[in-house]
Formats: structure tokens, C-alpha cells, sequence
């Protein structure tokens, strides 16, 4: 069988093209200090949440407000979706620079560099998880342009998210899941364990990338020999490890709150409005507020597509499918969701398909940032937000095995039907 790789590797090219994405980090840093110029000077609209709820975690008071903190902070601010991890994080970065005054600013721009800055790790974990996978890619000039024309894109999507918004549980929880991913993949089943427990210590939505822990077995589990057989059992042991972990991370967090205050339980009741252009809508969910049914839909609609797209060989959708589920099933429409379908998108266009192109990583940018720009009808937007959802998981789980990437034939492997040609001759 011969490899897509003896068609991709480089050959004559630009000079100044070879210089371009020979160091694609350093382009994509440039690239996102120019994104932050632009941002910074209105953003950080959301740091006052951080600021606001890891004081009240940590001093158990803000600005004179008068409900309990402490362990409280929940049962007395339910609207709160932000994990302990994210204020434990945020406090953090507070107070790095002393004597600044505790307000909606406060450190907001070091908050904002640390968020650009987790999303171009986020990039460096999605490129190593690509590399480890198909390490042929090394030499493939294509994989580089794809790396660097859709690490471009992400950095719009992501300093949207890290800096106009600053949301630093969703950068936190992105990070962590590729991460679980890269660990799952080489076979460190506690790692695995480690980083999805900790994403959803971040942000609770973050279960549900639950299914990275299948692969925590190793990749060898789930790519042997011709994709013939999979050595299912082989991994039972490291899903157990991997699960006990992501249980014991989570309960560490999330225990003490439920113990000190039983009225914690009202903040996994999370009621916004359901938006008229959100993909919940154009579904047909026309509540006014979030069903109560929807996070553990949004869960275990996750679960299923990933376990379905595990057991078709097509591991590297697990990201892209968990988000898609997500977004199909929020009622909100916020410009900040979108990186954790780019961060998806981007693994599958270089790892997914048989030729790294950043088809989805594109396409997913354009329905979810700029048809929100070019139209004002809210059902529209909502209905190619949901469409989007639809056709990349169509194309991944229903699309011919010869669309895909497959693995290299060992020498074994290739030379096995010679040798036998040889042995009946």
C-alpha cells in the first residue's frame, strides 16, 4: 500500500514561501499581536465576572456585595457557569502586579496576554497531536500551509475570545482538552484523567469531551495493523484510570462547594435566554429560556458521536464532534463559542482528512463570525449555524474510508502479500 506521503512532500518551492512557514510560531505570534492591537483597546468585557467572582471566592466579599462567598459562592450566585479553576486561575493573575484596585480592570490587559498566549499553546499541543499521529507530516509542505493559513484563522477566533471577551475558563478548558487528547493518544491514561478533569474544574461544559478518555489506552489501541481490529479490551484498564482520575480532579473542586452550601445544586440549573439566531432555536426548542434537559443533552449527544466516531477509526473528530454538539444545543450565540469549534476543525483538517487543507477550520470561521456581519435575520443565522453542525458531522462520520487518512503500511505490511506471491510461486 503506498503512503499519500510520497505525493506531499516538498519540493521546488518560493524561497520566500520556504522562509514563511519554515517558523510558522513565530508568524502566527506576529499575527496574533496584531489581533491584540486591534482588540485590547475595547475588550475584556466579560473580566469583571473573574475578577468579581474570585474575589468573592477568596475574601468572601466585592464591592459591597452582601450574599455569602467563600465556599457559598455558587448557592448565592447560581448565574456564575465559571469553574473554581478558572477564579483560582484568575486570582492568580489579579494579583501579579500589586496595588492595583480591585475593580472590572483590574489586571485585565495581563489577563488578556496570558489568554493570547494559551491559545498559541493551544496551537503548539493541536500541531504535536497531529505530528505524533502522522509523523510522515513532518516533511509535507502542504501540513505547514495548513498549519499556518488555519493557525491564522483560529488566532482571529481565539483573541475574539481571549481578548475582546476574555473568557479565562473557555481558553482554560480548550487548552486542557487538547492536552487530554495529546496524552490519550501516547498512552498516559492518569494524564488523560488529569486534563479533562481539570477543563471541566475550568468550565463545566467541558464534559463534554468525556470521550478523549477512550483513547487513553494509547493510539496503538485504536490504530493497528491495516485498521483491521481493534484491541478494544486492551484499553479497559487505562478508560478506568483515566475515569477514577477525571472523577477525583472534579470532585476535588466541586465537593467542597456542595458539602459547605446543599444549595450549590442551583448553579447546574444554568437558565439564559434561548436567542432567536441560536442553533437550539432553529432546531424547534423555542422556550424562552435554556431547557432544563439541555447540558445532559448536550453531553450525551457528545458521547454518541464520538464513541460512533471511535469505532469508525476517525478518533481525530472527537474535539470538533463534542463542540458540535455543544453549539447545536446552546441557546446562546456568542462570537466566544467559536474557537472551541476551531480548535476541533483545525486537528481534523490536518489530521482527519487524507490532504491537510484547512477546509473546516475556514468554513466553521465563516458561518459562526462573519454571517452574523452580513445578515440581520436571526433565523437564518441560527439555521447555518446548526447546518454547519450537520454537514462536518456528516462528512466525518458517513464519508467513504478513502476520503480519510489512514496510517502508513509497515515494511511488514507491504512486503506480507510479496512474500506470500513468492512462497506459492
Amino acid at each position: 500500500m503506498l503512503s499519500d506521503s510520497s505525493h506531499m512532500t516538498d519540493g521546488p518551492a518560493d524561497p520566500l514561501v520556504r522562509r514563511l512557514i519554515a517558523n510558522p510560531m513565530s508568524l502566527l505570534s506576529g499575527w496574533t499581536a496584531i489581533w491584540f492591537a486591534i482588540l485590547a483597546r475595547h475588550g475584556g468585557i466579560a473580566w469583571i465576572f473573574f475578577v468579581k467572582g474570585s474575589s468573592l471566592l477568596f475574601t468572601g466579599n466585592y464591592n459591597g456585595h452582601n450574599r455569602p462567598g467563600f465556599l457559598h459562592l455558587y448557592a448565592s450566585y447560581p448565574g456564575f457557569q465559571i469553574g473554581p479553576l478558572a477564579f483560582g486561575v484568575a486570582q492568580v493573575i489579579r494579583n501579579l502586579i500589586p496595588g492595583q484596585p480591585v475593580g472590572p480592570a483590574q489586571d485585565v490587559v495581563t489577563a488578556q496576554l496570558i489568554m493570547s498566549a494559551i491559545g498559541l499553546l493551544t496551537l503548539v499541543v493541536i500541531r504535536r497531536i497531529a505530528l505524533f499521529a502522522r509523523p510522515e507530516l513532518a516533511a509535507d509542505r502542504r501540513f505547514r500551509l495548513t498549519f499556518l493559513a488555519g493557525g491564522a484563522v483560529f488566532m482571529v477566533a481565539w483573541t475574539e475570545l481571549a481578548v475582546a471577551y476574555g473568557h479565562l475558563d473557555d481558553s482554560l478548558a480548550l487548552l486542557l482538552a487538547a492536552s487530554a487528547l495529546l496524552v490519550a493518544i501516547q498512552g498516559h491514561p492518569v494524564l488523560t484523567g488529569l486534563f479533562i478533569g481539570l477543563a471541566t474544574d475550568a468550565k463545566p461544559w467541558a464534559l463534554i469531551f468525556l470521550p478523549v478518555l477512550l483513547l487513553a489506552g494509547g493510539l496503538s489501541c485504536w490504530r493497528p495493523c491495516g485498521q483491521a481490529n481493534r484491541a478494544i479490551r486492551a484499553s479497559v484498564g487505562a478508560w478506568l484510570i483515566g475515569a477514577a482520575c477525571t472523577v477525583a480532579v472534579i470532585a476535588a473542586a466541586w465537593l467542597p462547594f456542595f458539602i459547605a452550601e446543599p444549595g450549590t445544586v442551583r448553579a447546574l440549573h444554568y437558565m439564559i435566554a434561548n436567542m432567536p439566531n441560536s442553533a437550539l432555536h432553529a432546531l424547534g426548542v423555542n422556550n424562552p429560556q435554556t431547557p432544563a434537559w439541555d447540558r445532559q443533552a448536550q453531553i450525551i449527544v457528545a458521547c454518541v458521536l464520538a464513541l460512533i466516531a471511535i469505532a469508525r477509526n476517525r478518533w481525530p473528530a472527537v474535539l470538533l464532534l463534542g463542540a458540535g454538539a455543544r453549539i447545536a444545543l446552546d441557546p446562546g450565540v456568542h462570537g466566544y463559542y467559536t474557537p472551541a469549534i476551531m480548535t476541533g476543525a483545525l486537528l481534523w483538517d490536518m489530521l482527519g482528512t487524507r490532504r491537510p487543507l484547512p477546509t473546516w477550520t475556514v468554513i466553521s470561521f465563516f458561518a459562526l463570525n462573519l454571517v452574523p456581519l452580513i445578515t440581520t435575520d436571526n433565523p437564518m443565522r441560527g439555521d447555518i449555524r446548526l447546518a454547519l453542525i450537520v454537514a462536518f458531522s456528516l462528512v466525518i462520520l458517513a464519508s467513504p474510508a478513502g476520503w480519510l487518512w489512514r496510517p502508513i503500511a509497515t515494511a511488514t505490511e507491504a512486503t506480507a502479500p510479496q512474500l506470500a506471491a513468492d512462497t506459492q510461486s
